[in-house]
Formats: C-alpha cells, structure tokens, sequence
C-alpha cells in the first residue's frame, strides 16, 4: 500500500482497538464498518472504501502462492502482520463481483487462562497429560483465544513438547517451560492429517488442532489422543451433543469403535459464546461437558441425549449448560436478559433460570 493508504489503514486499526471491535469489515462503495459489542457501526468520518484500496491491501498482506489461490478460489484466509503493530487474521473474498475483507485483530499478549470467565474446571486442563479436550463454538465465540490460553498455560508450567496444527497460525507462542513448534498447514505441511500422521511418529507430548473440514481428522485426532498424549481440537459446532455427533460420523461406518474410542479419550468439551456485556465489551458463556464416569458410559453405549441431563444436573463437578452459564451472566448482572436470549436453547428456560425459579 502507498503511505497514504497505510495510515488511513493505520488510523481505522487504531480505531478499532480502543473500541475493542470484534472485526474490521471493507467493502466497495461503503463506509469502513467495525463490529462492537455484536453490533455492526460505521466509520463515517472515513472515506468510502474505494476497490483501489482494498486491491492495495491485499496485494500487501498476501504473497504470489496466496494471490493465486484467491484468483482461482475466490477467497482466502490468513494473517498478516500490519504496520508493525497489530497481527490481524484476514479472509479476503468476492461479491457483487468486487474484492472485501473482514479483519479480526489477533492480542499480541495471550491472555490468561483465569482472565476468560471460563469455569474452574476448565482450568484444570491445562493439567491434563492425556486425553482429547474440544474447544468449539461458531466463527468470533473465542475458541482460538481459550486453546492458545490453555497451551500458554501448559507452556509456562511444565517442559513438554508441543506442536499447534493451524491454517493459518493465529497467536504465535514463544518458549518458556515448553518446546513449542507451530506448522501452518498449506506452508509447513500440506494437510492436517498428514501433520498428525507426522505427530504419531515424533515425541510430541500435546497437540494442538484448529478447524478445518478434511475428513481424516477426526478419526487420526482421537487416535492420537488414545495413545497417552494430550489434544486440543478445535470445532465450529455449536454444541456438546453436535460435537459429539461431529466426531462419531467422521468414522463413517465404525460407529462402535468411535464411541468406544471417543469414550475411553474425552477429557472435556466447551462450547462458547460471546455475548455483549453491560458497560461494553463481551462476556463468555459456556456449555461444558466434563467427562467423567456415567459420561463416558452413555458416549460408549451411544446414548449421547441423555448427556444433556448430566450437563443440567451436575454444576458441581463443573459442568453447565449454555442456558445455565448465561442465566448465571444476567444474574451478576454482566450481561442483559435481553441479549442472553438471542443465545440461548431455550428463551422461555433461560428467563426461568434467571429469575432464580430454576437452578
């Protein structure tokens, strides 16, 4: 980009972290939009986003291999670093026949485990030496942020050896305790299967896995993590019961040997969400699932609905329903009933548990 162009860039960057904006949107012939606390806000004292302008900037944040995958694919995701101060993940892509963008700004600093208004049990898995813990949640819940901080925490804390598997990587770890190693696939390696084929046969001690849709995954992922090593698997499910499903089905016809193996390997799933939080910024809610005895027995015997009234009925051993997490939001005054019921499973349930008339 021209040096006019970096700074208005720059300027809108800038902008968008005192606001802590979500995401950073560009689209031809509209002003620069910033999406704060869930709602969307222009940036009317900008100029119009010109095709010229968004044609710079791509042409600045990815390289020759990159921008031909978004002329043949037509979009594309990756991070880049801007202007020497802010790491931003960037998906570039095509409508109405013209290039946009959304940027979300990656924190230079990972935050702290304890900072994210998680649950204490999910503390714990940092602890964890074995086993598969799933973060999961749509696109924008923090599922990056909760895995890098659970990594981070192993990182600061124990000497192991670590390999994050990530299209593109997100928030670059240093190392402390640990040796982290982290491969872009696309870059370092050419699949996520074929980086946790490599992991089966190196000493690794966890694992670290982001979203992705290649069909090998899942099965290699609980393999891997039956075998007396840790990993954190990321999914955009929006549930215990889906993700659950997601897994299972990855097997295809093997429905038995995947509850078996899922099982014997499950330590934990969170789910997430980012709700507006009163007085601004956002406040997480969770549904989490820790897997103890009779969850085990129920995902063995492919019972997996009945996980539901253990999620309800068993908040002292840490676990919640995402209904319960955003009654305990609105109860602390957090977060505002009317916004929790846009996320909730059940609005008529969730105005119950807020109102304390249901535990």
């Amino acid at each position: 980009m021209d040096s006019s162009q970096s700074a208005v860039l720059q300027k809108i960057l800038v902008d968008a972290a005192k606001r802590k904006a979500a995401s950073i949107h560009f689209a031809v012939n509209i002003y620069p939009m910033l999406r704060v606390d869930g709602q969307m806000m222009e940036l009317k004292d900008e100029q119009l986003v010109t095709a010229q302008f968004i044609e710079q900037f791509a042409d600045s944040v990815l390289d020759r291999e990159q921008k031909k995958i978004l002329t043949e694919q037509r979009e594309i995701t990756t991070v880049a670093d801007i202007v020497g101060k802010f790491r931003v993940k960037v998906n570039l892509f095509y409508q109405k026949n013209s290039l946009a963008a959304a940027l979300r700004v990656i924190p230079i600093q990972i935050p702290l485990l304890i900072n994210l208004g998680l649950p204490k049990s999910v503390y714990k898995l940092s602890e964890l030496s074995d086993g598969l813990v799933v973060i999961a949640g749509p696109y924008g819940s923090g599922r990056s942020t909760t895995t890098a901080s659970i990594l981070e925490e192993i990182n600061k804390t124990r000497k192991a050896t670590i390999v994050t598997v990530e299209k593109p990587l997100e928030f670059l770890h240093t190392n402390k305790l640990s040796l982290i190693e982290q491969r872009e696939v696309g870059r370092d390696v050419n699949s996520f299967a074929d980086a946790l084929r490599y992991c089966q046969e190196i000493d690794v001690d966890v694992i670290s896995v982001g979203v992705n849709s290649e069909t090998e995954t899942l099965p290699l992922v609980v393999e891997f993590a039956s075998s007396g090593r840790l990993v954190v698997q990321q999914l955009d499910t929006v549930s215990v019961l889906q993700s659950i499903e997601e897994i299972i089905s990855a097997f295809g016809a093997e429905t038995q040997r995947a509850q078996t193996l899922l099982a014997t390997a499950l330590r934990a799933i969170i789910v997430q969400r980012l709700v507006p939080r009163v007085g601004g910024g956002l406040a997480l809610a969770a549904e989490v699932l820790i897997a103890n005895g009779p969850v085990r027995s129920l995902i063995g015997e492919g019972r997996n609905k009945q996980l539901t009234t253990i999620l309800q009925s068993s908040r002292a051993e840490g676990m919640s329903t995402l209904d319960q997490s955003l009654a305990d939001l609105v109860r602390s005054g957090e977060v505002l009933l009317d916004h929790a019921v846009e996320y909730a499973d059940d609005p008529n349930s969730l105005r119950s548990r807020a109102r304390g008339t249901v535990s």
